[in-house]
């Protein structure tokens, strides 16, 4: 459920989300677009130092192109909370998320707490 959220500020965050989703789209699409006009993919070179570079540049590019990807698929997990109703609910506790936290982070989908018991264990697991 929505938790102390006005129907104007799920109206907010889904516009905000989905300004945002568009955005990281089309910042894909400019990443690809450089990618093909740069030639990354070919990785056609003619000395280990081109060579070199080119890893780099493609190794880069990759992980531009993976958190563009994550924070789509942020983006459309908050959009489905929304339509589910979840939206400003902790997925972990079910508690509300506080509205400045989400103001700050329209994709949170945990509070404060769990995000922090989340991230502790991501490093325990590192």
């Amino acid at each position: 459920m929505t938790v102390n959220l006005t129907i104007s500020e799920v109206t907010a965050f889904k516009t905000e989300l989905l300004s945002l989703l568009e955005q990281l789209r089309a910042e894909v699409g400019e990443e690809r677009k450089q990618q093909e006009a740069s030639g990354l993919g070919s990785l056609e070179v003619h000395d280990s130092g081109e060579e070199a570079g080119a890893v780099v540049d493609l190794m880069l590019n990759v992980e531009v192109l993976a958190l563009h990807s994550d924070e789509i698929s942020d983006c459309l997990a908050a959009l489905e909370r929304i339509e589910e109703g979840d939206f400003g609910s902790c997925i972990d506790c079910t508690e509300e998320i506080e509205l400045s936290r989400l103001r700050a982070c329209p994709t949170a989908a945990r509070c404060i707490r769990c995000q922090s018991a989340y991230e502790a264990f991501l490093q325990k697991s590192a």
